[in-house]
């Protein structure tokens, strides 16, 4: 029988690809660019669901485990960032050296009662499921384009 080992354990020895040492130019100047902008959107990643969030938005994700209430998250996994004129999309993901995007968990609500039958076919064998999904909810407090000299 195989072991299943915890993610964090094999995370942590894989490097990094999005994130460069150096940056050219013209990444530099475009960055620039889209910082002179007034407001700024971002697609982020959070447990696999994609939420296009600007300033202020209220994000309704998937529970997130070891976060409470009144917690202050930074958003680390953008696929895209942008304003109405210039737009930077990450290969998979945008360095985080452009931006700093954070939020605050207001609460963790359930979901209404989900029922799932299961029933087996030519028997009279039936059996009802009922589940609640537990939910998180974050208000984004903050996205801002860092400064490149």
């Amino acid at each position: 029988m195989l072991k299943a080992l915890p993610l964090s354990n094999i995370s942590e020895k894989l490097p990094l690809p999005y994130l460069p040492k150096r940056f050219s130019d013209s990444t530099k100047e475009a960055i620039n660019k889209l910082r002179d902008q007034l407001r700024y959107y971002a697609v982020v990643d959070i447990r696999s669901q994609k939420f296009l969030i600007t300033k202020n938005d209220i994000v309704i994700a998937h529970r997130l485990r070891d976060v409470n209430v009144g917690d202050e998250l930074r958003l680390n996994r953008v696929l895209e960032l942008g304003s109405k004129d210039y737009t930077i999309k990450g290969q998979p993901f945008v360095s985080e050296a452009f931006y700093n995007i954070k939020a605050t968990v207001l609460e963790q609500p359930k979901g209404p009662f989900i029922q799932i039958f299961k029933k087996k076919p030519r028997n009279r064998h039936r059996r009802r499921i009922t589940h609640k999904q537990t939910y998180t909810v974050l208000r984004i407090s903050e996205i801002d384009v860092n400064k490149f000299e």
